[in-house]
């Protein structure tokens, strides 16, 4: 396997256009069900254990307090990947990928494998998801940062002159 799904082989793997214009640039998919997912503990490690077999790095297994299932790369090297099972949404996604054919390729091996390991079928989904995130590290007040665009100050209106909300 060359690690790109066989949908998008021939495509030319490019750099990542957004590396130069932010600190980290993530793309995370989502599927929305209807149902709730199976959460039955051979279900979820099969699932787990074919995305794995797939991507080998994804080692760290855990289960949040709400009831989610997570699986993801070691993060310090920067750039990783994770997939999540949450009780009524399927989750992928790659922090810094090399190219955004390595993350679309990732989604669509998470959207082949899950109806026959989690039974959702077309019926189950709700919607489907793909954001593409950037991060910015910034020192100093955040809220201060994000608020300095907005001071702009409101037009002047001339004397005599009624606004038209007014009148």
């Amino acid at each position: 396997m060359d690690g790109q799904h066989p949908r998008l082989r021939g495509n030319n793997n490019v750099m990542n256009p957004y590396s130069s214009l932010s600190d980290d640039f993530y793309i995370n998919m989502h599927l929305h069900t209807e149902m709730d997912l199976p959460n039955q503990r051979e279900t979820v490690l099969h699932f787990f254990e074919q995305m794995q077999r797939r991507y080998p790095k994804l080692r760290h297994f855990y289960q949040r307090e709400r009831g989610e299932f997570i699986l993801e790369e070691d993060k310090e090297h920067g750039a990783y990947r994770w997939i999540a099972a949450e009780p009524r949404r399927m989750c992928s996604g790659i922090v810094n990928p090399n190219s955004l054919e390595e993350a679309m390729s990732q989604h669509c091996e998470v959207l082949d494998v899950v109806p026959h390991t989690m039974a959702i079928s077309k019926l189950d989904c709700e919607s489907i998801g793909l954001m593409y995130g950037f991060d910015y590290a910034c020192r100093g007040n955040h809220n201060q940062i994000l608020a300095a665009p907005r001071r702009v100050s409101p037009p002047r209106m001339k004397a005599g002159s009624r606004s038209s909300a007014s009148g």
